[in-house]
């Protein structure tokens, strides 16, 4: 189904309770993602580094998944290209890293509250960083929001193809 299972990964290097789904899409997710440049690595060998998914602006996407795909690795495939999009949109406003796709912080964090239980929104507070929380927060409500169709529409609308 997956390339090697491509697509499993549950976003953060700790067990974090989601309302994930499986979707018939993430294989035509992870197609689009290379049509625009995102090498994907299969159980990379930095994989051994604890993490579940990760994406860099190299433009390189890892995933790192046992066995056959679960609804939680599905969910890290979301978040992930979460991230990617975080990435382009900071391109198109001609800036470096990642950042979050919506620009205006109260609208963003008024989302996040609605689509997100509480308990998880301080979950993710602890466990990163102040300074990743405004796009780990918004990376974590798109996985759980957007389907992958609607994330390939999203990549199609911020993204480059190189």
């Amino acid at each position: 189904m997956f390339k090697p299972l491509a697509a499993l990964i549950a976003a953060t290097t700790f067990a974090m309770p989601a309302v994930a789904r499986v979707e018939a899409s993430t294989p035509l997710l992870l197609k689009t993602l290379n049509d625009y440049g995102i090498t994907v690595r299969y159980n990379h060998s930095d994989c051994s580094n604890g993490f579940q998914g990760r994406y860099s602006t190299a433009r390189v996407m890892d995933l790192c998944y046992s066995g056959s795909p679960r609804a939680e690795d599905h969910d890290t495939v979301r978040h992930e290209t979460a991230h990617v999009l975080q990435h382009c949109a900071a391109i198109r406003r001609g800036a470096n890293g990642i950042q979050p796709l919506a620009a205006d912080t109260t609208t963003r964090l008024n989302w996040v509250r609605k689509v997100l239980p509480s308990r998880k929104i301080s979950v993710i507070q602890e466990n990163y960083p102040a300074h990743h929380h405004q796009v780990e927060l918004e990376a974590f409500a798109m996985a759980h929001h957007y389907t992958a169709n609607d994330l390939i529409s999203y990549i199609k609308l911020w993204c480059i193809k190189p």
